[in-house]
């Protein structure tokens, strides 16, 4: 029984009429294309690490870093909690409104696909930011690669980014800009860096991306890569009992000695360049006293300060590596050190 009489005309078969077919399937077009977000997800293809190292990250005092207001971080951090739970259409949208972009990068060298969060107005655009770029590994490691500085620190943002695709770890962070880009100077550990510097600056998107990733998952580890002179080189060589110039100074950000034998990612690092005899490695707090990234803001919210911007932590989490390195290292032996990373990796999440 029909409780509405039908008015649709049928053929003498039953079959409706092909104008029928017709506007019903230009119906379901137009809610297909409305259905669809406004901005879409941007898909490339290359190598992906010739595409990172293109950017431009400016000059020193360019001042073209910008601090990002608190609103405008709650919605980066909005975006990036899209972005890292790989909802493509919501992150794409999202991005939009802030200038950003959501690029599928379809590498040729390593045959993978990773996810980029990249500014969508580059240098020397006036709508530039200096917000930085975050590349992620759906199929990662639980690792997180860090370049704060990477033109300030010599090689130290290449360094990342190929450790970052020979170990496949989970994310990369790349700076905007050069630390020394603002003229203003950060409110954080005193008035020795400037506001551009990431590393000692809270109100950033880098410390944004950093803070969602530490407390999203306990078990994530991270690296920080970064660089040190002639000056520091001779001072730790001093401290750590040294005369070779192919050094690191390892540290967790907070000052006490450390078991050599303990699991920690700080350790793993250490034995696997120690055991090719090329690098000293050095530990802060065992071996050295100096340039421990005791100021560090990424480092002391890992590490669970209670004001990342202006107290030290009291202990560390084992999660947090400062990797300082001298220029040979950093210029000459970055495919040893991406080799040592991938030996502590295997090890420590074995």
């Amino acid at each position: 029984m029909q409780l509405f009489e039908t008015h649709t005309s049928r053929f003498a078969n039953g079959s409706r009429p092909l104008a029928i077919y017709v506007l019903f399937t230009l119906l379901l077009l137009l809610l297909t294309v409305l259905s669809f977000p406004s901005k879409a997800m941007v898909i490339m293809s290359g190598e992906l690490d010739k595409h990172l190292k293109s950017y431009n990250y400016g000059a020193k005092a360019d001042n073209k870093w910008v601090q990002p207001s608190h609103e405008f971080q709650e919605g980066f951090g909005l975006l990036f909690s899209a972005f890292h739970q790989q909802n493509w259409p919501l992150a794409s949208e999202l991005a939009a409104g802030l200038d950003y972009q959501v690029i599928q990068f379809n590498d040729v060298d390593t045959d993978k696909t990773y996810y980029l969060l990249q500014e969508k107005y580059q240098l020397p655009s006036e709508k530039f930011i200096g917000g930085g770029t975050y590349v992620l590994n759906t199929q990662g490691t639980n690792a997180v690669l860090q370049a704060p500085h990477p033109k300030r620190d010599s090689f130290t943002g290449t360094q990342a980014i190929d450790a970052f695709l020979y170990t496949q770890t989970k994310l990369l962070m790349l700076a905007g800009t050069r630390r020394d880009s603002s003229h203003d100077v950060s409110e954080c550990t005193g008035t020795n860096y400037s506001a551009s510097d990431v590393a000692h600056q809270t109100e950033s998107l880098f410390q944004v991306v950093h803070e969602y990733m530490s407390d999203f998952d306990s078990n994530t580890i991270f690296i920080q890569y970064h660089g040190f002179g002639k000056t520091t080189r001779a001072k730790l060589q001093a401290q750590c009992g040294t005369d070779n110039d192919l050094m690191l100074n390892l540290s967790e950000t907070v000052r006490y000695s450390t078991n050599p034998q303990e699991h920690s990612i700080l350790h793993s690092i250490r034995r696997s360049v120690e055991s090719e005899g090329v690098i000293k490695a050095c530990v802060y707090g065992n071996d050295t006293k100096s340039l421990g990234g005791t100021w560090n803001v990424q480092g002391r919210h890992s590490n669970d300060s209670v004001d990342s911007c202006h107290k030290s932590a009291d202990a560390s989490s084992k999660r947090f590596i400062h990797l300082e390195q001298s220029y040979g290292v950093r210029k000459y032996h970055r495919g040893a050190m991406q080799r040592h990373l991938k030996t502590a990796l295997d090890e420590y999440f074995q």
